[in-house]
């Protein structure tokens, strides 16, 4: 307020440049208080990321930067994910911080006006005081509407117990927001009044340091350094150091990266991550915001071991329980759902199993099974022998590949054993050879190692690995192409980790991606009726990919229906993070199966076929389909649904 209107506040003088002892006493209060906060405010940040200097992994990447930055301008500043996953909170959570954007100046004004001893000359009814005034309107509009959600009709997301600390902030905000309202309204009838309205209102500007850092909301200040190094796709697992570091996963809080320490400390325990996650969907324990907040209670209680059986759990042994991680279907939906940038999968619960397993801490007999399997020869998942591979190459007389081939055409294990696989190859023979491109197969392809890694074994992994990198050097592989997404991540992120391929530089592409490139120059035919594309998981948010698919539809004619769970905001079919191999059927949860839940959806939009791009969906959906009698919705993969409208002299 300007000191020309306080001139009109009865009991109110001003002596020109004259200081009063009172004003003196004022000002040292006024430097004693602010000092006192923000020295407390930064010690206690200070606190919580001081673990961050010593953590062994600095994974606080700085490639992408224009990307990193728009993506901090359009998620922070706009609040495009916080509004597009919950609108209406969405909207009344933009509206506080907007508020808070707009008031920057104005509390700036503020501490300067006490600072000069109130003798500064702030216009307090210039146009940008009634702007703030409006966005103070706005703010407690806001609050209000939050405070309601949360302390009255209390979703199930945002926890069981009302926060004493959420509550408290709230109050602070509405203080803020009705002293400020109160000058700039001129309502008080003294200078005795205007200066209580004026200590009140930095009371609560300096009490919002003192509880931001021991709260939740301490994501204010640290969701737009983690938005900014977070990845564009479900994060992946880390590289583990040599042996010499005795680095075998994630297995105590020491060994929480630089990325981890900066997520369990950004978390706004909106529970947006357990509402969208699918093993939860269904009755599942997995929590994914409990596991991050397991995670933020030992970093600050000194922990050690992070996970452990329930039974460690509930003896304060462990933090995080074995039964919870092993539900994971890494299918990277918490992730996408993540409004402050937390990577939960990769970084955190895939590490995590691999820590349990290094150190023999899994008890799952299926676990225990799928490694065994997949360490006896003929070295795959399924435990299906090499010679129903070799029948394949033979039926469907597919070409081996030879140093000259462009392209290698990756099976992987799903389309080398499962028989609706076998027939995606076909098509995909019939859509090369129609597409003129040079391609072939490996005569003998051993499993990427992608089950092994994803369920925690490295050691598998990387023999495995080592095996597939000996076979693609020896051949001279330079492009690949696959119709697996869980093989297409391997070799494009997991299997880059490593020197040995990095240093061969091969192009790997999804099927999907491929198509989308070769077909104008295919002379497709006829239309394929009403369908609704299954976007897998690995594909649409491991790979960012999801109009290539669609492109490929409408290029046969769809009529192209969408689920409500779509492109990056896709539902898992349930295959993913090993979950194919090593989930119990005879487990039936309160919300049934994954599968069951995502088919609903396909069957929803009345469409008469559902597309996919990944051998692991048709075996759910089909499962899905004959346990709802609906064998009347046809589950077919995009390249069958191009081989099917080419002309059969092309064949």
């Amino acid at each position: 307020m300007s000191t020309d209107a306080l001139a009109q506040v009865p009991g109110f003088r001003h002596s020109g440049l004259a200081v009063s002892s009172k004003t003196v006493v004022e000002r040292i209060l006024l430097a004693a208080a602010t000092l006192a906060s923000l020295a407390y405010f930064l010690y206690s940040v200070w606190r919580r990321l001081a673990p961050m200097s010593a953590a062994r992994e600095r994974n606080l990447a700085f490639d992408r930067l224009g990307n990193r930055i728009w993506t901090v301008f359009a998620e922070v500043f706009l609040q495009t994910r916080v509004i597009r996953e919950r609108p209406v909170a969405g909207t009344l959570h933009a509206l506080v911080m907007w508020g808070f954007f707009a008031f920057a100046w104005v509390s700036i004004e503020h501490f300067a006006l006490g600072f000069s001893g109130f003798g500064g000359r702030p216009e307090s009814h210039s146009w940008y005081a009634a702007f703030a005034a409006a966005w103070a309107v706005a703010v407690l509009a806001g609050i209000v509407g939050l405070s309601f959600r949360r302390f009255v009709l209390r979703p199930k997301a945002l926890g069981e117990r009302p926060s004493a600390t959420s509550a408290a902030v709230a109050l602070l905000i509405v203080a803020l927001m009705a002293t400020y309202l109160a000058d700039w309204g001129n309502v008080y009838g003294s200078h005795v009044t205007w200066k209580a309205n004026w200590w009140a209102h930095t009371g609560a500007l300096l009490g919002m340091l003192w509880l931001i850092p021991n709260s939740k909301h301490l994501h204010l200040v640290l969701s737009p350094v983690a938005i900014f190094f977070r990845g564009n796709v479900t994060s992946g697992m880390r590289p583990l150091r040599d042996e010499d570091d005795d680095d075998f996963g994630m297995i105590w809080f020491a060994d929480l990266s630089q990325k981890d320490i900066l997520d369990v400390n950004s978390c706004v325990e909106c529970g947006r991550c357990t509402d969208n996650c699918p093993a939860h969907a269904i009755g599942g324990s997995l929590d994914p915001k409990k596991i991050v907040l397991q995670l933020q209670k030992g970093v600050l209680a000194g922990g050690d071991v992070i996970a452990g059986a329930e039974n460690l759990v509930q003896r304060g042994e462990a933090w995080v329980s074995e039964q919870d991680l092993y539900q994971c279907l890494s299918c990277g939906a918490c992730e996408e759902a993540c409004p402050v940038g937390i990577e939960h999968v990769g970084l955190k619960i895939l590490d995590l199993r691999r820590g349990l397993v290094s150190e023999g801490r899994t008890g799952s007999e299926k676990l225990a099974a799928m490694f065994t399997t997949m360490e006896r020869s003929p070295h795959n998942a399924w435990g299906v022998s090499q010679e129903v591979r070799r029948k394949l190459l033979k039926t469907q007389r597919l070409p081996v590949l030879e140093r000259q081939t462009e392209w290698l055409l990756w099976l992987g294990c799903g389309c080398n054993y499962d028989p609706h696989g076998q027939e995606v190859v076909s098509a995909m023979q019939r859509i090369l050879d129609a597409a003129g491109v040079s391609w072939g197969v490996l005569a003998s392809e051993t499993c990427c190692g992608e089950p092994a890694r994803r369920a925690g074994n490295e050691y598998l992994y990387l023999e495995l690995s080592e095996r597939v990198i000996g076979s693609l050097r020896s051949k001279g592989v330079r492009r690949i192409v696959t119709c697996d997404p869980h093989c297409l991540r391997m070799f494009d992120a997991d299997y880059r980790q490593q020197a040995e391929y990095a240093g061969l530089g091969i192009e790997v592409v999804h099927h999907s991606e491929l198509l989308a490139r070769l077909m104008p120059a295919l002379p497709v035919q006829g239309e394929a009726g009403k369908v609704t594309l299954h976007d897998p998981c690995y594909l649409a948010r491991g790979r960012g990919v999801t109009e290539e698919p669609r492109e490929v539809l409408r290029a046969v004619g769809a009529d192209l229906v969408e689920m409500r769970h779509h492109a990056a905001r896709t539902f898992c079919c349930g295959a993913g993070g090993g979950q194919l191999y090593i989930a119990d059927d005879k487990v039936e949860l309160p919300g049934g199966r994954v599968n069951y839940k995502r088919f609903e959806e396909a069957a929803a939009t009345g469409a008469e076929t559902v597309a996919v791009a990944c051998p692991y969906c048709p075996i759910m959906l089909r499962d899905a389909a004959g346990q709802a009698g609906r064998e009347d919705v046809r589950v077919a993969d995009i390249a069958e649904l191009v081989a099917e409208r080419l002309p059969a002299a092309t064949g």
